[in-house]
């Protein structure tokens, strides 16, 4: 039984009533409307019409852009290869780019297909303004789909998997889509429609060539894609850095209004990016030379405990009496295997809590979260 399964069987999902904010869109909150464009069916036959092609230098200066790129090299490792290059081809011209910095400017310059990132203000805070950094989240996906080896291994529909060990018949959960959830979401869509599993992986660091600042990278992948393809890094979108707003003095850091200032900036910067799926719309991308018209779920998030709060709005596991971000588990009983029964956290029975004044019970924040408009939510504590 591997960890999708077992999520099946052991938290028993059932379907979320969505949570209605009564609340009107504001000016800064409206989504540009180019973030939903891309996936229409005139996007995908104009897409099989007018085929992209860069002007590449030559040969040797593509390759090594894409070695660059796929194996996300850092650029002191570019630069060395360039130089280990230039040092023994004995060549008067080198092929390559001078440096990677030039190799980058040149593919921005370029403006390939769906790899262009997007910048919107934020907010200002102590005198900084703070920006999110992002790649319209249909335009990450079909960044991957045009990858040969993700495309041509890519499944679109459930496929049950069996396997004979000594004699007996045994059912192997290998896959997403090997899973009862993707066959009971699969069975909801219309006749001729598939399901297009999002995974998100959210985890903050520090960017060091953005002089050592912090930022919020926000990675995609998809659960059609199987395992093997998946953990190779080109099976992996980065969507956007989001902004990690700091205090200039501890005063500030450990006030209440700090802190939902935080909160709200987080959830914003994942409105802005998640939008345009989140109402499970139709998407038409190409997968193997056919037209296939997907529904978008977003099935897990890979992220550490702490990451799974900040992305729920529940307390931080240091102040949290329920500090899981799907159950209401508390802390004491983490590690109780003998439980027998687990309350999912979700959306209706969070806001309940919220209305009734017993979010503070429950370790969670009064502020609504992106994910409290999805039918279903898995996090993946790492």
């Amino acid at each position: 039984m591997d960890r999708y399964q077992s999520i099946d069987s052991e938290y028993n999902l059932v379907e979320i009533e969505p949570y209605d904010q009564d609340e009107s869109e504001s000016e800064e909150d409206r989504i540009d409307e180019k973030d939903y464009e891309g996936a229409s069916l005139d996007d995908i036959y104009n897409d099989m019409k007018h085929a992209q092609h860069v002007e590449w230098p030559n040969d040797a200066y593509r390759e090594f852009m894409e070695i660059t790129t796929r194996y996300q090299l850092s650029n002191s490792a570019s630069d060395a290869m360039i130089h280990f290059f230039n040092k023994f081809s004995n060549l008067d011209n080198s092929p390559l780019p001078v440096s990677i910095r030039i190799g980058k400017k040149f593919l921005d310059s370029a403006n390939i297909r769906y790899n262009t990132f997007k910048e919107i203000f934020i907010t200002t805070f102590q005198n900084i303004e703070y920006t999110l950094y992002y790649r319209p989240v249909i335009q990450a996906i079909k960044s991957l789909l045009v990858i040969d080896d993700v495309n041509q291994n890519f499944a679109v529909c459930y496929e049950e998997k069996w396997e004979m060990r000594n004699g007996i018949k045994h059912r192997i959960f290998e896959e997403q889509y090997n899973c009862n959830w993707w066959k009971r979401e699969e069975s909801k869509l219309l006749a001729g429609h598939r399901l297009l599993s999002i995974i998100l992986y959210s985890d903050a660091t520090t960017l060091d060539h953005m002089g050592k600042s912090s930022g919020h990278p926000l990675f995609l992948s998809l659960g059609n894609i199987p395992n093997c393809q998946r953990n190779k890094p080109e099976s992996k979108a980065l969507v956007a850095y989001l902004p990690i707003i700091k205090a200039k003095d501890s005063k500030t850091k450990n006030s209440e209004n700090f802190r939902r200032l935080q909160r709200n900036v987080f959830q914003r910067c994942l409105t802005i990016l998640l939008k345009p799926i989140l109402e499970e719309p139709e998407l038409h991308f190409l997968v193997c030379h056919e037209v296939i018209t997907f529904v978008p779920q977003i099935s897990v998030i890979l992220a550490d405990m702490a990451e799974a709060d900040k992305l729920t709005n529940v307390y931080q596991p240091s102040s949290s009496k329920k500090p899981c971000a799907s159950c209401l588990v508390s802390k004491d009983d983490l590690n109780n295997m003998g439980l027998i029964e687990i309350s999912p956290r979700t959306p209706y029975n969070m806001r309940k809590a919220i209305e009734n004044d017993e979010a503070h019970d429950n370790s969670i924040h009064p502020e609504p979260n992106v994910f409290w408009k999805l039918r279903y939510k898995i996090i993946i504590n790492l």
